[in-house]
């Protein structure tokens, strides 16, 4: 199996801009957006944070 541009990204020791301090975020995005097929991190990354942000305003 060959790695994509995302793969090749999230092993990489060169990070751009938060991805630098928020490396627990990056990690499920990335497992998540290269499991679903999706090429960049922003989706799963704004989708996720709104769940979250949800999970604690509604209570």
């Amino acid at each position: 199996m060959s790695n994509n541009s995302l793969q090749a990204y999230l092993n990489a020791d060169d990070k751009v801009g938060l991805d630098k301090f928020l490396f627990l975020q990056l990690k499920m995005d990335g497992w998540l957006a290269s499991r679903l097929g999706i090429t960049a991190l922003a989706p799963i990354g704004f989708l996720l944070g709104v769940l979250v942000c949800y999970a604690f305003l509604a209570t």
